[in-house]
């Protein structure tokens, strides 16, 4: 039975990942930080677990030599985008320091294990729509965030980690994966919880929104994670590979949708303080190399759309 470490394990598409391979039949072992202690109980349980920081070097050595991985997922971050503007600081350090030490760490104690670093669109920046979609090697990383600065910067740390260390090294580059308990951090989860509390009536019906105009390819987190669990088994080690669906849609039309799902009736109004200080007009990938890999996202955003508001509806109802 092949062993996997998921550093992050209690994020989103940790969570979802870490059921996905034990349902696959991996013995599963995860990390993360005393302050994500409170989400381990919505875990999905069945794996060891280590609490702990990727900036311990210590910890890192007790966790890799105790546990032994074959397969490594680096998902520990600071994971939102949006939110790097507040936190630089605690971006910079988390992603690429705290990646630099775990990749360390796989060369010491499993350098034969599969590792795959979460990458990010984010690290593509502003691509000219006549650019698009696109495509992981011909369209070059120009990332405009303090968040895809980092990302970029640990996809090449990793890429270097390959050629000169010869670490089996595969760098998915994660478009925005949305689905059910997550943070109100994001435009799609920050809408389905004001929705929800709008249908619940604790929230007047007034809808605070962003910038509406740009435009995502968004991929539902179960579909995500199967694409994770693709690329440890066949992907080819060296390669970036686009974890996407082919189809983006604008902040609007997504905003339009939510409201249907949710039935109501709301005003919306732009808040200033949601917008950030320069957005990517458009980010649309080109999911052709992973498909040829047989994987294919098979949840529709409506259905996505759907669970996050149900799942708001549930989270605040507590």
């Amino acid at each position: 039975m092949k062993k996997v470490l998921i550093t992050g394990i209690t994020g989103m598409i940790g969570k979802h990942l870490s059921k996905l391979l034990q349902a696959e039949g991996y013995a599963v072992a995860g990390l993360s930080r005393a302050t994500s202690a409170s989400r381990y109980e919505s875990t999905p349980n069945g794996f060891k677990f280590y609490q702990g920081d990727i900036l311990d070097n210590k910890f890192l050595k007790t966790v890799w030599t105790d546990w032994k991985p074959d397969i490594v997922y680096h998902l520990a971050a600071q994971s939102y985008n949006g939110e790097s503007w507040k936190a630089e600081d605690t971006t910079y350090l988390f992603n690429i320091q705290g990646t630099r030490n775990v990749l360390e760490a796989c060369l010491a104690y499993s350098p034969e294990a599969r590792v795959l670093p979460a990458c990010s669109s984010a690290s593509y920046g502003f691509v000219p729509e006549n650019q698009q979609p696109i495509q992981e090697d011909s369209t070059p990383l120009r990332p405009i965030s303090p968040y895809g600065v980092t990302k970029a910067s640990m996809e090449m740390m990793a890429r270097q980690f390959y050629f000169n260390y010869k670490l089996d090294v595969i760098l998915p580059r994660l478009f925005i994966h949305v689905g059910p308990d997550h943070p109100p951090v994001t435009a799609l989860q920050n809408f389905a919880r004001q929705l929800a509390g709008i249908k619940l009536g604790i929230q007047d019906p007034l809808l605070k929104v962003g910038n509406l105009s740009s435009s995502r390819d968004f991929v539902d987190v179960r579909d995500g994670a199967r694409a994770l669990v693709t690329l440890a088994q066949i992907g080819k080690s060296g390669e970036t590979y686009n974890i996407c669906t082919g189809k983006a849609w604008t902040m609007q039309a997504s905003l339009d949708k939510i409201i249907n799902i949710s039935g109501l009736k709301v005003n919306v109004e732009t808040d200033p303080n949601l917008f950030r200080p320069s957005d990517e007009k458009v980010l649309l990938g080109d999911p052709t190399k992973i498909m040829g890999l047989g994987w294919k996202p098979e949840i529709t955003f409506e259905e996505t759309l759907l669970d996050i508001y149900t799942n708001w509806l549930k989270r605040l109802e507590k």
